[in-house]
């Protein structure tokens, strides 16, 4: 029987889309139009496609497929369009709260060039992050701030280690249909797009 998460197979896929769904609650006046919008939670969505290949290679595929059971299976995603990283040795400077979307970090030397930049995917326990906002240089202490989507969704210890080198989100597929692959007229396979969704 499967242990959850999987790693993710060892076909690359051609093409990726990572997304952050929110789900929200819009209200507008009637009146005047204002709106204010309550933001209950986030959640990537995943899409890609894996490039023609033989049927050796589809069969190993489908399997791993055939192995998450629908939704049921979870399995572990680093996006191929990431920002490359190789800082190690990086924590949390203090405590960070669920539904944040801000943390502070630890490891730099005083006033060090920070080495994080704006769109770079990063972990903290299994949640896959995206920088949104960061500052050049640590400050005196060390330290720096780094802003990023979508929000935690629980309590992170002072500590807790931060992955930049390899990242990766908990997926599952989007529907209980296990996608399969098609043969052409030249008996190559060939899959669908395939859709999930982050794990909680």
């Amino acid at each position: 029987m499967a242990t959850y998460p999987l790693p993710f197979t060892a076909q690359s896929p051609m093409s990726e889309k990572l997304q952050i769904n929110h789900r929200q609650a819009p209200m507008e006046s009637p009146h005047t139009f204002a709106m204010q919008v309550v933001h209950a939670a986030s959640q990537w969505t995943l899409e890609f496609v894996w490039p023609r290949m033989t049927i050796a290679q589809a069969q190993v595929c489908q399997a791993w497929l055939d192995s998450l059971r629908g939704q049921v299976g979870t399995f572990r995603y680093t996006p191929r369009a990431r920002t490359g990283s190789a800082l190690t040795g990086r924590g949390l400077a203090q405590v960070a709260y669920a539904y944040g979307n801000t943390v502070r970090l630890s490891g730099w030397s005083g006033n060090a060039a920070g080495g994080v930049s704006v769109g770079q995917y990063f972990q903290l326990g299994n949640q896959l992050l995206r920088v949104t906002g960061v500052p050049a240089n640590a400050d005196a202490n060390g330290q720096l701030l780094v802003e990023f989507e979508p929000m935690l969704r629980g309590n992170l210890a002072q500590g807790t280690a931060v992955n930049f080198a390899n990242p990766s989100g908990l997926f599952r597929l989007a529907t209980a249909e296990t996608p399969s692959f098609t043969t052409d007229t030249d008996g190559h396979p060939t899959f669908p797009a395939v859709i999930a969704k982050e794990a909680f």
